[in-house]
């Protein structure tokens, strides 16, 4: 069963490539996969979120996103407030620029979905994604045991 032992890295060799192509692909436009991705999460919380969850959701550092999100606002793309329940957090919210520039980006990243996928077999992609999803779910039940035991060992 050789083939198992090659699905990680395997996924991992295609999410390099799959990163690079797309970070090509945005750079005339002025952007990143990295900030492309904190631009998707934004722009599925129309009134914004906390820092901290924006870098979970991206699974950064708190240092990577504060300075990816500098750029961001720098540029115009996103405004931080400060969150109305508690003022010690800043909630980073889509400009108006920065919803025009996610929509420019999308368009892209679809385009190269299509590049890479139009010849594939809709079937087979709907058996890959469920593999994907199937493995993901054994990931978030794995790191909640062991969160669960860090959590009874710490008490």
């Amino acid at each position: 069963m050789r083939e198992s032992t090659n699905f990680g890295r395997q996924i991992g060799l295609l999410a390099r490539l799959w990163r690079t192509e797309l970070d090509k692909r945005l750079r005339p436009i002025g952007l990143s996969q990295a900030r492309w991705v904190l631009l998707v999460y934004l722009s599925e919380a129309p009134d914004g979120m906390p820092q901290l969850d924006l870098a979970v959701r991206a699974g950064i550092s708190g240092p990577t996103l504060v300075r990816q999100v500098d750029q961001l606002e720098e540029a115009g793309l996103v405004a931080r407030q400060e969150d109305p329940r508690d003022r010690r957090m800043k909630r980073v919210s889509l400009t108006a620029a920065g919803r025009a520039k996610f929509a420019e980006a999308d368009a892209i990243a679809v385009a190269l979905r299509q590049d890479l996928l139009s010849e594939e077999d809709t079937a087979a992609l709907e058996a890959a994604m469920a593999v994907n999803r199937r493995v993901i779910r054994r990931f978030e039940a794995l790191n909640k045991t062991v969160e669960e035991g860090i959590a009874r060992y710490a008490s």
